[in-house]
């Protein structure tokens, strides 16, 4: 009997569109193995599912939400959401997450699969909420002890109150040029390099309308961009070779990485780097992998400059999954993601096996109004 598998795309993220085109890609490879429900999460929160989904081409017009069934998740079941009635779909035995950006990569997704017990093959609620936070990365990082680019945090009700003092800690501390990030954003949207105030204050202003936190950090001119993957198979860590993306711009942009051809032509891979910070580069994405207890295929990308290597963000949900990196070959990534399915089941029962204590009946000693009664 073949096992069900629910995967999840898009999201109430700027990356929907992208996010659409890594699930329909995995819910296409997995069909034949296992009986695959793809689920898309709109950018309005609403969840749909249908065989429509499988295809691309269903998203081109804007009313296909229409044509599809509201989905529901409860109970560890898909189920399909007719009138006011509620149809039983099939209860999930795993779910892959396919969604990039806020509302489903940011771990929202992973606590709901943890809610209904749903078995999950992408990394899980913890992991991904903290590298889903540039600033709360570079913490992390720094406490395992791999380097990273100097920055500053600028959050915008602190701007708003003392920004004239945010502008001189930056300039201070960091210097020109420098780069502007939205803390918990992808895909370098609303990223901006400033080489002076005058431009420093308006990256700011334009990354507030995508976050509330911003990231600061030192421009590194000099630099190459390096990128590396990894994921599990019972206790091995597997890293892959290291990946160089090509960019005319002074950093990658989302033009690059998706409307201009993405990695396929404009990159080394492996990258024309020394065996040394390759080395380095893999030790460092292997120690990350290991220590926040990642799950999945995850990619971790890297600055290298001036000789040294700088870790700079990791994608929990990479583009299209980082096929690329296990497979030659897209249609042999089923495997991958086949293992990647089986790992999470498996990883689901030992947990399943840990003790949970019962509810020790407290609530006898309170009153109707939850005040605790008098002996």
């Amino acid at each position: 009997m073949q096992k069900n598998v629910a995967v999840f795309f898009g999201g109430r993220s700027c990356e929907n569109e992208v996010s659409v085109i890594t699930g329909t890609m995995a819910a296409n490879l997995l069909r034949g193995m296992y009986a695959v429900f793809p689920i898309y999460i709109a950018q309005n929160g609403g969840m749909y599912c249908g065989a429509d989904l499988f295809d691309t081409a269903s998203f081109r017009n804007a009313a296909f939400q229409k044509t599809c069934s509201e989905a529901v998740i409860a109970g560890g079941a898909l189920w399909q959401k007719k009138g006011r009635k509620l149809k039983e779909l099939a209860k999930i035995d795993c779910a892959l997450n396919c969604c990039h950006g806020m509302g489903g990569e940011d771990g929202a997704l992973a606590g709901l699969l943890d809610l209904n017990g749903i078995p999950n093959a992408s990394p899980d609620m913890a992991a991904s909420a903290l590298f889903m936070d540039k600033v709360l990365t570079k913490h992390f990082a720094k406490g395992i002890g791999v380097k990273t680019v100097p920055y500053f945090k600028i959050e915008e009700h602190d701007f708003r109150k003392r920004g004239a003092i945010a502008v001189k800690c930056v300039e201070e501390r960091l210097g020109y040029p420098v780069i502007i990030k939205p803390a918990r954003l992808g895909s370098s949207i609303g990223v901006a390099v400033a080489e002076d105030r005058a431009r420093l204050v308006l990256a700011i202003e334009a990354g507030f309308a995508y976050d509330s936190v911003l990231l600061a950090e030192k421009y590194l001119a000099e630099r190459r961009e390096i990128n590396c993957a990894a994921m599990r198979r019972g206790d091995e860590i597997l890293v892959s070779d290291c990946e160089e993306p090509k960019t005319e711009h002074t950093f990658l942009t989302f033009s690059d990485k998706y409307l201009d051809g993405g990695k396929g032509d404009r990159g080394d891979f492996p990258a024309k780097i020394s065996k040394a910070s390759a080395d380095l580069v893999k030790g460092y994405t292997k120690l990350l992998y290991r220590r926040a207890q990642l799950r999945g295929v995850v990619r971790a990308d890297f600055l290298l400059s001036g000789g040294e290597v700088y870790f700079n963000e990791m994608n929990t949900v990479p583009g299209a999954l980082g096929w690329y990196f296990f497979s030659d070959r897209l249609s042999d990534f089923a495997e991958v993601l086949s293992a990647l399915v089986e790992q999470g089941i498996c990883d689901a029962r030992e947990h399943a096996g840990k003790r949970l204590l019962k509810n020790s009946g407290i609530l006898g000693g309170f009153s109707s109004r939850g005040k605790a009664r008098r002996n």
